[in-house]
């Protein structure tokens, strides 16, 4: 089936030799279903749906020509460039399907099982043996109470599940929300934790409406009611805020020892263990990070790294890129594979282990978290890698 999508791919591009041009005739000739398939993916509006849909992206950025060079090593046809009739739509097609163009063959694959998998002809004689696959994470968490007890967040935690002091805590649409009731008089601080395990995320909302969401393997520990001059809460791991606007009463955000401090405002911290810094970036309004005696504060698009120590700021960092496990995505541009394969790692619960050089391999593109690590692997298959799951192991080779 690999093969037979490479032969669509380079009739295309209007470069099949004689023999390629009769195996392919032959396919299409076996059965209607394979007629089908081929009709569909010479199609320019089946193939840019079906690039937007397997990614969950836009058609428009389907079409934007980043990845020109993946697909084609000759130079791009100029608009006034002569072609025949019947090719000049297809020709065209691909600079459009550029964004897309590293898993452009893939897809055709996909395609092609897909369709025989439902529709089995006479030649199919037996179940074909599945490929070793894993399912992405999920909307799951623990909360922990103040005293002690532990409470499970999945989809079938529904409704009121606890009460702190004058606080009612609620599951609700997907995801914990703190709602204030009347004080009693009390002045104990009370202090829940929200952690997730690999393979999990989850979002909440906090007495003083600020939102959270916690990536896989973070925690946020914080007083289920803010009181005094200040909102402090302490967090590990990956966390995305989006801060309720409070002059009067300052939100600050602990991590190992490093104060992040804002009024109202939408920023992003990394501080995972397995991370050279901590990392604050800025979304919108503005932040102060502290350590020790240093203090630094940032704009939108800036991000400031703790190392040593010491603080250093970034400008004009890809804040899509930081942002996109928030938006349900995996987002690479020009990353090494010992990199990017951090988070993959943690979303998907596995070991990856490089072999070669394959941890020097850069990757570009983008993977909707709820797809299985299938998807992965055949990303890092267009960009020459050579990848297997073999138990809860991503085993990774340079080609």
């Amino acid at each position: 089936m690999a093969d037979i999508a490479l032969l669509i791919k380079k009739y295309l591009k209007d470069d099949l030799d004689g023999n390629e041009k009769q195996e392919l005739e032959s396919w299409k000739n076996e059965s209607e279903i394979n007629q089908q398939i081929f009709d569909e993916l010479i199609d320019d509006h089946y193939l840019i749906s079906a690039v937007a849909d397997a990614y969950k992206i836009d058609s428009d950025i389907v079409a934007r020509q980043k990845m020109h060079g993946l697909i084609t090593e000759e130079p791009q046809l100029p608009v006034e460039a002569e072609a025949e009739p019947e090719k000049t739509m297809i020709r065209s097609l691909w600079p459009k399907l550029a964004a897309a163009a590293a898993v452009i063959l893939i897809l055709l694959s996909i395609a092609i099982f897909s369709k025989q998998d439902r529709e089995p002809g006479p030649h199919v004689t037996g179940k074909q043996k599945a490929e070793p696959d894993i399912a992405p994470g999920g909307s799951k968490a623990t909360l922990q109470l103040a005293d002690g007890r532990t409470i499970v967040l999945d989809n079938t935690a529904m409704g009121q599940l606890a009460r702190q002091g004058a606080t009612q805590i609620m599951s609700k649409d997907g995801q914990l929300v703190y709602a204030p009731g009347e004080e009693d008089g009390k002045n104990e601080v009370l202090y829940n934790t929200v952690s997730t395990a690999k393979g999990q995320t989850y979002p909440l909302l906090l007495s003083d409406n600020s939102r959270i969401w916690l990536n896989a393997e973070s925690s946020i520990r914080f007083p289920v009611s803010f009181t005094g001059n200040e909102r402090k809460v302490e967090v590990t791991g990956e966390v995305y805020f989006e801060i309720a606007h409070n002059a009067a009463k300052p939100f600050i955000a602990t991590v190992n020892g490093v104060n992040i401090q804002v009024l109202g405002t939408k920023f992003n911290v990394n501080a995972y263990k397995d991370e050279e810094a901590i990392k604050t970036t800025l979304i919108e309004g503005s932040v102060r990070v502290i350590n020790g005696m240093q203090r630094k504060q940032i704009r939108p698009g800036q991000q400031a790294q703790v190392i040593a120590n010491e603080i250093t700021v970034t400008d004009d960092v890809n804040v899509d890129k930081i942002t996109a496990w928030q938006q349900g995505y995996f987002r690479f541009s020009e990353d090494k594979l010992s990199e990017a394969m951090k988070n993959v790692a943690r979303w998907y619960n596995v070991e990856v282990v490089y072999e070669g050089g394959a941890a020097n391999v850069e990757l570009t593109g983008d993977i909707n978290r709820s797809s299985n690590l299938s998807s992965v692997v055949k990303l890092l298959a267009a960009m020459d890698v050579n990848a297997r799951i073999e138990g809860r192991k991503l085993i990774l080779k340079a080609q």
